[in-house]
């Protein structure tokens, strides 16, 4: 059985962590820095704190030869990597000859090393990219070490709403998420219900969730607080109530109807195919202990909250929101989120207005070179992919300079492709391997790190491969 395989795979990592805590090691911790990342690494520095353990934590934009050689030098006796990991166990093993742990869930690497314990559900059969995110794997190691760790449950399906595998019927959560959401809401720490899914549903006032939403993106609403209170007029929905500002809870059923209604024709207006219309109702995913205030009480909002910190920069400050900081780490993280909305949306705007969205044979390419922020491009990719405006079914590539004369690459696919057998983690990291450079991920999102001087060959090589694996 996948499933009984894939939680026995754990026993070696306890016993190897417990070890490690006992003898007082130094226990080193490093993890991606988009939500799943700083979910998965608040988890671990959460387990360790609550068992006194030494140790240190930060938050990654990527693993290459320059993070190995600061780790080296910090002579840890345990380096523990989450949310990356899997696709470079050979560059692992090379330099680190103490005890490792590797807890992803991206394509891995055909590699073992005696010193390095790898768990990843894609070892067993298990999709990584929709049926449980690193989160889910490092709050699974966390139950396992200690039961009380339940109460971690929401922070392992943070990483998984921040990975959009929210693929179910009405937006919900599958796979092995469904496990964790299930203890989430037997130890009272989650509410479920169906409804709009704008951010803030029963927090938020009503321009402002409408205008903070960019899954889907609302074309002229996304971004613009003002446009969504002359459009809510416009149709007759009041944003008061007495002097309080109304939120998406507030509404009357009618309301919410009329509301959904006038949306989808203006979606349809403005380009959108029915696709991205249908992604405007889902399942609420509500954290019963957060403050009704606060971006954290939507699964949702809280896994924007963290990608905007790792995005902006701010992995510390993401790190100690997911540990409990609801202070001064929280008033900065809420900060942050208005900034990176801001970039996503100067940066859509630059798309957009420049028409800078070039068509292949087989994918749709943008060179942002140093128009957009490196760690926004995917983003930009996923909203324009899922707005449905580009209409050949085709992946969006979308490349930016990152740093040294390297380009970040971000790859978005669709789900009827990946259906006819296309994989955007073995696309990335075939044909980065072609010009000297790093890529994975998984079969629907995945990305690269290139030289610059190698973009055009990259890019005929990526439109080559999709070609290829839809002829086949």
């Amino acid at each position: 059985m996948p499933q009984e395989d894939f939680f026995n795979s754990f026993q070696q990592a306890v016993s190897i962590f417990n070890k490690h805590v006992e003898n007082e090691s130094f226990i080193r911790m490093v993890t991606h820095n988009d939500a799943d990342g700083l979910s998965s690494g608040g988890i671990l520095a959460m387990v360790a704190l609550r068992m006194g353990a030494r140790f240190k934590i930060s938050s990654e934009k990527k693993l290459d030869d320059k993070l190995i050689a600061r780790l080296v030098m910090e002579k840890p006796d345990l380096v523990v990597f989450s949310d990356f990991g899997s696709g470079y166990l050979d560059l692992i093993a090379e330099s680190l000859k103490q005890d490792v742990i590797v807890l992803d869930h991206h394509l891995p690497r055909d590699y073992k090393a005696e010193n390095i314990v790898h768990i990843n559900p894609m070892l067993h059969e298990i999709d990584g990219a929709r049926d449980i995110a690193a989160s889910g794997v490092c709050y699974f190691l966390a139950k396992a070490i200690d039961p009380k760790n339940k109460d971690m449950a929401c922070l392992g399906l943070i990483g998984a709403l921040g990975d959009q595998q929210d693929k179910g019927e009405r937006k919900s959560l599958t796979g092995l998420n469904t496990i964790i959401e299930s203890e989430a809401e037997e130890n009272h720490l989650l509410e479920k219900q169906v409804g709009l899914i704008f951010y803030g549903y029963e927090t938020r006032p009503l321009a402002k969730a409408i205008a903070y939403t960019t899954i889907p993106y609302i074309p002229g609403l996304s971004g613009s607080e003002g446009n969504c209170v002359a459009f809510l007029k416009e149709i007759g929905i009041e944003i008061l109530e007495g002097e309080k500002l109304r939120a998406l809870a507030d509404l009357t059923d009618e309301e919410k109807t009329r509301l959904f209604s006038t949306l989808s024709n203006h979606m349809v207006s403005s380009g959108c195919d029915s696709r991205a219309i249908h992604q405007l109702i889902g399942t609420i995913y509500t954290l019963k202990l957060e403050e009704p205030s606060t971006a954290l009480r939507s699964g949702r909002e809280y896994g924007s909250l963290l990608n905007a910190c790792g995005r902006m920069n701010k992995q510390g400050v993401g790190l100690s929101v997911v540990m409990g900081d609801r202070g001064e780490a929280m008033t900065e993280a809420q900060e942050t989120l208005e900034e990176y909305r801001r970039t996503i949306g100067q940066a859509l705007d630059w798309v957009q207005m420049n028409e800078k969205v070039e068509e292949m044979d087989h994918i749709y390419v943008i060179k942002a070179m140093d128009q957009i922020n490196d760690t926004v491009i995917g983003v930009v990719s996923g909203i324009l992919l899922s707005q449905g405006i580009l209409k050949e079914k085709k992946p969006i590539i979308a490349t930016a300079v990152s740093e040294e004369d390297q380009l970040k690459v971000s790859a978005r696919g669709l789900e009827e492709l990946v259906e006819q057998g296309i994989h955007m983690g073995k696309i990335m990291q075939e044909a980065a391997e072609q010009v000297e450079g790093g890529g994975g991920g998984h079969d629907i999102a995945a990305g690269a790190y290139i030289p610059v001087k190698g973009e055009k060959k990259f890019l005929m090589e990526v439109d080559r491969l999709v070609g290829m694996f839809l002829e086949n």
